[in-house]
């Protein structure tokens, strides 16, 4: 799977950087090779906003997009909780395709 790692108006240290490429690595074993995956650490610059860290994942898979969205007060949290939603309809859609093997997804 081919992972991209950006931020919007934000540095992203490199130990999180490595983790989001790490964590989507392993989903990647759920997904067929060709699928691509975006991720986009953002900060909201609202002082009341407690959960102001936002970690956006969208995964493109032969014309299905899964995507997922956290907020929290760390990036690291943010992109823990959105790994997991991820993860979660990645493996549906990996059973679908088993139980439905000419069903859900195109041919290239």
């Amino acid at each position: 799977m081919d992972v991209r790692v950006h931020a919007r108006h934000v540095a992203i240290p490199p130990e999180l950087r490595a983790m989001a490429e790490q964590k989507l690595e392993a989903i990647a074993r759920l997904l067929p090779p060709d699928a691509t995956a975006d991720v986009e650490f953002s900060e909201e610059r609202n002082p009341r906003i407690a959960a102001s860290h936002i970690a956006e994942i969208t995964i493109i898979v032969r014309g299905k997009v899964i995507r997922a969205r956290a907020a929290e007060s760390e990036f690291r949290e943010a992109m823990i909780h959105a790994v997991r939603n991820v993860r979660q309809e990645a493996s549906d859609l990996h059973h679908r395709r088993r139980a439905h093997p000419h069903r859900g997804l195109k041919t290239a």
